[in-house]
């Protein structure tokens, strides 16, 4: 990933409510593209393309922390396109955006509905069984997406 950026979030709600957010929040984006996710061991890897910017890879767990949760997410610019000057500030904007929407379905001000989904990964267009949340998916677009970016 070029220009990642992170931030670790310490919530007050169970960390399944949190990742339900995360997910709902994910499914109901029009510019977002889930390309494997873990129910139980509550991570994501999203594509993110958006009009005015180069795509981004976003990967996102979350963590028991206490009675709460927390929820990293690492935001990074798609390495196949082209450097843009901007690519860190894009990537900024975009997590926090990212996590002011998770807070605001925890909060009750925004919806996202979430759609119940299996573990998987993609490997080019199918869709395969993500069995060990241990292990990383060997997510294929056009080789291995978390080997050859380092999510």
């Amino acid at each position: 990933m070029r220009a990642p950026r992170h931030e670790t979030v310490t919530l007050n709600q169970t960390p399944d409510a949190v990742f339900e957010a995360v997910l709902g929040v994910a499914q109901n984006a029009k510019n977002v593209r889930i390309l494997a996710v873990h129910n139980q061991g509550r991570k994501l890897v999203l594509r993110e393309k958006a009009k005015m910017s180069n795509a981004k890879f976003q990967q996102i767990w979350v963590e028991e922390q206490g009675s709460g949760a927390q929820l990293n997410i690492v935001v990074g610019t798609d390495p196949r396109t082209q450097k843009a000057l901007l690519d860190g500030k894009a990537n900024e904007k975009s997590l926090k955006k990212y996590v002011e929407a998770v807070q605001g379905v925890l909060g009750g001000s925004v919806s996202a509905p979430v759609t119940p989904v299996e573990n998987h990964y993609l490997a080019k267009k199918t869709e395969v069984p993500w069995e060990d949340p241990e292990q990383d998916p060997q997510i294929e677009l056009d080789g291995n997406v978390l080997a050859m970016y380092g999510l």
